[in-house]
């Protein structure tokens, strides 16, 4: 029997709602590497134009605006118009894809919302559900379609593309609005990867003027809250862990390399040769001359 079909009994897509749903334009589609010996790390700001950046591989730093976090792969950070950013690599190389995107005014999200989801690629799991497995399933796609020149060709493939785009967006929107509902809030990490942060980011800065307010930045912490939660999780201070790494550091430079104490004092972090000298005897008993003549003579490292 035949059937008359109504138009309550279907869904119908009204094509001028996508079409106007994707007044954007995709400005560029591109993928680069970058690696942990680069002089600079990657990154500046694009006036007028928007970003997606997804970290297809490695460990990276990325900071923008005056915020910095560190993610493993994958890590989809997004940002507004004329955002500063910098990307660096914590390993051999990081891989990534961007997407820039222009003329586009019907972006809705807030700094404080795209705080919130940049922030939450810290965490390992979050790409381990199906809504956030998604998007980085979408994003492939469209690297795909723009990277091999397909979506030039056709003009239904490139509004495909805008079309993932837009869903990539929706989905963040919804699982930011999840979260919100769940937490109560900003994702806050776990005090075990917040101290681990921290003990990652003085591995690589031991050189630099470390101070605690600095490292309060690193996890949007209050300073004296951090100092507690650090020893709570590893059972030392920050500054005893920084003193103990920049030791360790001298120590591999006296026993290896012929520099005088002055420059390993530089090269190890120490604000000056006096306090230098005094804390490593303090913590070995011996002077680091003294201690360099003794491992000459005996090629052993003890005390440590």
């Amino acid at each position: 029997m035949i059937r008359e079909v109504q138009a309550t009994d279907l869904h119908i897509i009204d094509f001028s709602v996508v079409e106007e749903v994707i007044q954007v334009r995709i400005r560029l589609c591109r993928e680069g590497s970058i690696s942990r010996s680069a002089e600079a790390p990657g990154g500046g700001m694009h006036p007028a134009l928007y970003e997606i950046l997804h970290i297809t591989s490695g460990k990276v730093r990325f900071r923008w605006m005056s915020n910095v976090c560190e993610a493993e792969a994958p890590a989809v950070f997004i940002m507004s118009v004329s955002t500063p950013h910098l990307l660096e690599s914590l390993r051999a190389e990081a891989k990534f894809r961007f997407i820039e995107l222009a003329e586009w005014d019907r972006f809705t999200f807030t700094d404080k919302q795209i705080d919130r989801w940049n922030f939450m690629q810290t965490r390992k799991d979050i790409y381990s559900g199906a809504l956030a497995a998604a998007i980085i399933q979408s994003l492939d796609f469209v690297h795909h379609l723009q990277s091999t020149g397909v979506a030039d060709q056709s003009q239904t493939l490139e509004e495909v593309c805008l079309l993932e785009i837009q869903k990539t967006y929706k989905l963040i929107e919804h699982i930011l609005n999840d979260s919100g509902k769940a937490g109560g809030g900003q994702y806050k990490p776990k005090p075990s990867e917040m101290a681990d942060l921290l003990i990652e980011y003085m591995d690589a800065h031991y050189k630099e003027d470390i101070t605690l307010h600095r490292l309060a930045d690193v996890v949007r912490l209050n300073p004296s809250y951090l100092v507690r939660m650090f020893k709570k999780q590893t059972n030392t201070t920050p500054f005893d862990y920084l003193r103990d790494l920049r030791l360790k550091a001298a120590i591999r430079y006296l026993s290896v390399t012929n520099l005088p104490i002055s420059s390993i004092v530089e090269e190890a972090g120490f604000k000056s040769v006096h306090y230098f000298s005094r804390t490593f005897k303090q913590e070995y008993g011996q002077s680091p001359a003294e201690w360099r003549k003794r491992f000459r003579k005996t090629g052993a490292i003890d005390n440590m």
